[in-house]
């Protein structure tokens, strides 16, 4: 996993999602690995659509954290849908070393500020003054405000989705950093 971008985690479909399984795809978010959930001997279930979407269901309550991550059902022993995981695996490296232009990153984030304002921190209003893509691989942006610990976790997943709306990163776990802006002098 050190050596890689696209992390494939491979799931058993006829014994479900681990306690190891989830450990792993913990470690794989930990390290910022863009990552597939890969579900294999699927040609041993029988009522493929409805246990696909208890898969997705399963994992979507036991894998919370790669909720931006892309199912897909295989068989290594037949090769059934081979073609479609490689397919997917290009399309997440894609989404992975994706660079957004710092205009574009600006005018996401304006408007979803706009939508849904910063609450305010020890009385003072927030403010976001620009962000900056400073990392791909994972896409890592760095938002200058002026109070960084006034920003709390469900806002900062807030401003994660609206870049996932505007911008995709399937499969791909996105890191905001929010730092205070230098003074001027």
């Amino acid at each position: 996993m050190e050596r890689r971008d696209v992390t494939a985690l491979v799931l058993d479909a006829e014994t479900g999602i681990s306690d190891q399984d989830a450990t792993i795809a913990g470690y794989a978010f930990e390290r910022g690995r863009a990552c597939v959930v890969v579900i294999n001997k699927w040609d041993l279930i029988k009522d493929r659509t409805t246990a696909f979407n208890d898969f997705k269901e399963d994992i979507k309550y036991k894998l919370k954290f790669l909720d931006f991550s892309p199912i897909v059902s295989v068989s290594a022993k037949t090769g059934q849908g081979m073609e479609k995981f490689l397919s997917i695996v290009d399309t997440v490296y894609h989404e992975y070393s994706k660079e957004i232009a710092t205009s574009k990153l600006n005018s996401c984030f304006e408007a979803a500020i706009k939508k849904n304002p910063f609450s305010q921190f020890k009385g003072k209003l927030m403010r976001l003054y620009y962000s900056t893509q400073v990392k791909k691989c994972p896409p890592t942006f760095r938002c200058f405000v002026n109070h960084p610990d006034g920003i709390h976790f469900s806002y900062q997943r807030y401003l994660t989705n609206s870049l996932r709306k505007e911008f995709g990163f399937l499969g791909t776990p996105v890191r905001l950093e929010f730092v205070q802006r230098r003074q001027r002098t």
